[in-house]
């Protein structure tokens, strides 16, 4: 692994719709080999790529994935004239890279109980796909207890209570109550209440833990540069891999 690693949130939406084809086409063309996106299901069964619950934002649709049937979501172009697309169509062109898989809560469970039916299909090629491509974030404890069960080798990043609570007790200069754990990657944002987070000693109290360090969404290049000079483990951009 390189001593940062860029990941493209959502792919490079600069001229492209987020979660798309083209999105993630040119975050590639840009150098990224990893890279993230957000996992629902539909009503009747099938994992696509979307941020939100509704696709008014992609699709200007008043319709909500969850509550949908795939044929539907078919019917629908993203606002820049794309088709919307599903877990099939990321592993049939983009199995090659690294990917985070955001779990959005509004459909965890059947999510991950599509993935788990996915890869028992696909037999040991798609579990070991998943085991060396792909880790999870998810958003609460019932939903990660289920992926640990059902997926025990998938990385998964360390869920949002836990990096508030980690990036409070650094900040509040109490460490040792920050509950950080080794081996696990935690997100900080740029700043939190008008407190500057991306510094050396904030870094160094999760690596004396043994702990990756994930820079979330730095707001420009000057913040990205910042987190990789100080040796953040990766970086979370809408932005260009600067290095």
């Amino acid at each position: 692994m390189e001593r940062t690693t860029w990941i493209s949130h959502r792919g490079y939406c600069l001229d492209a719709v987020e979660n798309t084809r083209n999105s993630f086409d040119a975050a590639i063309k840009l150098g990224f080999r990893y890279l993230e996106t957000d996992l629902r299901s539909t009503l009747d069964g099938h994992i696509v790529l979307q941020h939100d619950s509704s696709l008014q934002k992609s699709c200007h649709s008043d319709q909500n994935v969850e509550t949908i049937r795939l044929a539907a979501i078919r019917d629908l172009k993203t606002h820049d004239g794309q088709a919307v697309l599903g877990l099939p169509e990321l592993i049939q062109d983009y199995s090659d890279y690294n990917w985070t898989f955001d779990i959005k809560e509004d459909s965890a469970s059947r999510t991950l109980d599509l993935l788990a039916q996915w890869a028992e299909t696909g037999g040991p090629k798609a579990q070991l796909w998943l085991k060396d491509h792909c880790r999870f974030l998810l958003w609460s404890k019932a939903s990660g207890l289920q992926a640990l069960r059902l997926f025990p080798q998938v990385m998964r990043l360390a869920q949002e209570r836990e990096c508030y609570r980690a990036g409070l007790a650094v900040v509040a200069r109490v460490p040792q109550l920050s509950g950080i754990q080794a081996g696990k990657t935690y997100s900080i944002p740029p700043s939190f209440a008008g407190f500057n987070l991306f510094t050396k000693a904030t870094l160094k109290a999760y690596h004396s833990r043994k702990a990756r360090l994930l820079a979330y969404l730095p707001e420009d290049d000057d913040a990205s540069k910042k987190a990789y000079f100080l040796g953040f483990d990766e970086i979370l951009t809408n932005g260009r891999r600067l290095f």
